[in-house]
């Protein structure tokens, strides 16, 4: 790696690809002092994307199965033998369930006597091209998947050089404070800062984005300044921007009569005098306006270039001399308001232009409008549960707006952006539901993250934790009791609101808040409906009725699908990356964690089977849980084929189908 002293240091393109060139460029221009730090952390940016990329390959069967080929021994290896004759081998450290794996360093290809090291996943994708592997792919769909690749290595190098600069700040004055752990961390800035967030410090934990994902830190759209300025990962405090819009060009929803302005208004001392002296000075009616929260890069990028002739016309004005203080949370375009803790003010969800991941993150029509509707019959739900013992809470979206332009000569595509462009939601501040002093929110995905005080991953904190406070001294049993107080806490709520309700939330890690306490699981939040599913049959047998948005995605008269959301989102995409997470770390047996979770799940439905009037489904549910092939989403795959609107899906063993055999034979 190259020995970078200052800003007029000769960068060799040969060495960097076009989008690391790019962000050194503004580096090297702007924050010279991160330059050594971006180098230093190039490779692991490679490897973090190449890792992802390997594992969706092999996973989704896009090379094919007869020519990947495992090698186990004393190093274990993975060679793909492709048709020129060329062998690609790499070492594996550790096979996990899900056909998850871990690679070993960079993949070599072999060739006759010669080899050459892939230390670019680009490399490896115009590697398989040449070989004519990728014909999954349109030219267009494999030209844009490459620059989705290109750019999320570049993105996740940033990421980490982020997170290695707040790390040791932070581990310096965690070592001043005499603090081990983020968690001792977290509780002393509880007690001496009154606006410190714990929920918000663990979101910013979280650098490497979805731990499956190829595109998991692709971010189509952004300037590396707007990276830097924006994302969570560099500590992020965006200003919130509003814009007032005629009651006649927007749709309002709310759970009840407050609509997003009067919340706006409550919440936020001088907004209301700001939004009147603007519209006044223009000679307009106040109360012939609603306000759209907008994130500051959607404001500045967006607005003047979709709006501009309704600006014109007044139909739009901005609010020039208020912004609201927030904190960058996990989704980017979600965000938590600069508050003391107590305020309960509500989370705002934004739309911003830009593709993270595979998706262009606007806020839909769909989900404006479900949003509050979900929220009634969720909390009518809870309640007829008993509040599910205080343990699982749904978070309301309490109200939403979005822009509603004339129809006049727009096409419906040109409609759906312009209303997704300008929207927002209000969701309920997570951190409402801390009950003690003693307890930290944080999201689930924060827990397979590196500790920036401990450098352990932070569920190896509170399992230790965990140990300390119950006096369990044997590792491997603190781990168990770990996951078993996990699971009891999570399952029944989503086991029971698809079974029972028809409806499957997709408690992934970053929809999950997990609530610790002393170690524990105490309580788990649930947040965004937009990946549920809801099978109206199951719902209205309950007696709940509704009336969602036309042609909503949520809605499904498929079973199938119901359990898939389960199934992908919180077994996999939640319990299996923890759990891999702690093998990772601990290096004890994955089974014996699957036969935890396996045994929890299992009473969860004999409880349900329980209730006659649903014991057929809760039997075909159960048997379909437990199946010896599951569904996991074929990431890659669709964004080869391009497909945006519809899921891809390939066949997995699951881990809980051999114990669970064992344990009923």
């Amino acid at each position: 790696m190259l020995d970078v002293q200052n800003k007029n240091t000769t960068i060799d393109h040969t060495l960097f690809d076009q989008e690391e060139l790019n962000t050194l460029a503004f580096i090297k221009s702007e924050k010279p002092d991160l330059l050594n730090s971006y180098l230093a952390n190039i490779k692991a940016g490679r490897r973090g994307i190449f890792q992802r990329l390997l594992q969706a390959f092999i996973r989704e069967k896009l090379i094919e199965e007869d020519r990947v080929v495992r090698i186990d021994g004393i190093e274990s290896n993975i060679c793909i033998h492709l048709p020129s004759g060329k062998t690609v081998k790499f070492a594996v450290s550790k096979h996990h369930s899900l056909e998850r794996f871990d690679v070993l360093g960079d993949p070599i290809v072999d060739h006759q006597e010669h080899t050459n090291i892939l230390t670019h996943p680009v490399a490896f994708l115009e590697l398989l091209k040449q070989e004519g592997m990728l014909e999954v792919a349109k030219v267009e769909q494999y030209e844009r998947f490459k620059l989705e690749i290109q750019n999320g290595v570049a993105n996740l190098t940033l990421a980490l050089t982020g997170a290695t600069v707040r790390n040791i700040e932070l581990m310096n004055e965690a070592e001043k404070n005499n603090c081990e752990t983020s968690l001792e961390w977290v509780q002393k800035q509880k007690q001496e800062n009154e606006y410190f967030s714990p929920l918000a410090f663990y979101e910013q934990c979280v650098v490497e984005g979805h731990p499956l994902h190829p595109g998991a830190k692709t971010k189509f759209g952004l300037q590396v300044a707007d990276v830097i300025q924006y994302s969570p990962e560099w500590g992020a405090t965006p200003e919130v921007a509003l814009v007032a819009v005629k009651k006649e060009s927007c749709h309002t929803s709310s759970i009840d009569h407050l609509s997003v302005t009067r919340r706006l208004y409550e919440e936020y001392e001088g907004l209301q005098l700001a939004v009147f002296n603007t519209l006044h000075k223009k000679g307009l009616n106040p109360e012939q306006y609603e306000l759209i929260p907008v994130h500051p890069w959607q404001f500045e990028n967006t607005l003047n270039v979709f709006y501009k002739d309704e600006m014109k016309l007044e139909k739009i004005i901005p609010i020039e001399d208020y912004r609201i203080s927030t904190q960058s949370l996990v989704s980017f375009r979600s965000l938590a308001p600069i508050q003391k803790l107590g305020e309960g003010k509500h989370h705002i969800k934004t739309a911003v232009n830009v593709q993270t991941t595979s998706a262009i993150r606007t806020v839909s029509p769909n989900s404006v409008v479900n949003g509050p509707i979900l929220s009634k019959i969720l909390e009518a739900i809870q309640e007829k549960e008993s509040e599910f013992d205080g343990k699982f809470v749904v978070l309301k979206e309490q109200a939403g707006v979005f822009f509603q332009p004339d129809r006049n000569g727009l096409s419906e595509d040109d409609l759906g952006t312009l209303q997704a462009n300008l929207a927002s939601i209000l969701r309920e501040n997570p951190e409402n539901y801390v009950r003690h002093e003693d307890e930290i929110p944080m999201a689930a995905a924060s827990l397979i993250a590196e500790s920036p005080i401990s450098g352990k991953p932070i569920v190896i904190e509170l399992i230790e934790e965990f140990a300390q406070k119950h006096n369990v001294t044997d590792r491997l049993e603190a781990t168990n009791l770990f996951i078993e107080k996990y699971a009891q806490v999570a399952l029944p709520g989503f086991l029971t609101l698809m079974v029972r309700y028809g409806i499957s939330l997709e408690g992934h890690m970053q929809n999950s808040v997990s609530v610790f306490r002393n170690g524990e699981l105490v309580r788990m939040l649930i947040r965004d409906f937009g990946g549920i599913r809801i099978l109206p049959a199951r719902l209205w047998r309950q007696g709940f009725e509704a009336e969602f948005y036309p042609n909503s995605s949520i809605v499904t008269n498929q079973e199938s699908q119901l359990r898939s959301i389960i199934s992908y989102s919180v077994m996999q995409n939640h319990f299996a990356e923890l759990i891999t997470c702690i093998v990772r770390a601990l290096d004890i047996d994955e089974e014996q964690l699957w036969k935890v979770v396996m045994n929890v799940s299992k009473s969860v439905f004999k409880e349900l089977k329980k209730d006659a009037t649903i014991k057929d489904q809760a039997n075909a549910d159960e048997e379909a849980f437990f199946q010896p092939m599951i569904n996991l989403k074929a990431l890659a795959t669709m964004r080869l084929r391009g497909d945006i609107a519809a899921y891809s899906f390939m066949k997995v063993q699951n881990p809980m189908r051999d114990i669970w055999k064992g344990a009923n034979q």
